[in-house]
């Protein structure tokens, strides 16, 4: 598979995305997020299941690590959606 390339940035300082077909993951609950020493936020994310003895389970299905500054940015983007 040929990967995808997008731009973002500023035309001073352009920034190439290359998208070479990362999974997209399903989850519904988050099970991590804090602030390190480091100012990195950890946030982890698990997809719920039953069991077939009716047993609740979460597998974590992706941990993501950013910059403050980023997982600031995703917060105000999320509040920006107009579907919630």
């Amino acid at each position: 598979m040929s990967p995808v390339v997008g731009k973002s940035g500023t035309p001073s300082a352009p920034i190439f995305i290359f998208d070479e077909g990362a999974p997209a993951f399903y989850v519904d609950l988050v099970t991590e997020l804090e602030v390190d020493e480091h100012d990195i936020v950890r946030l982890s994310f698990a997809a719920q299941s039953v069991n077939g003895d009716g047993q609740t389970k979460a597998v974590v299905s992706v941990r993501i690590r950013m910059v403050s500054e980023v997982a600031k940015k995703l917060c105000r983007d999320l509040g920006k959606m107009e579907h919630w």
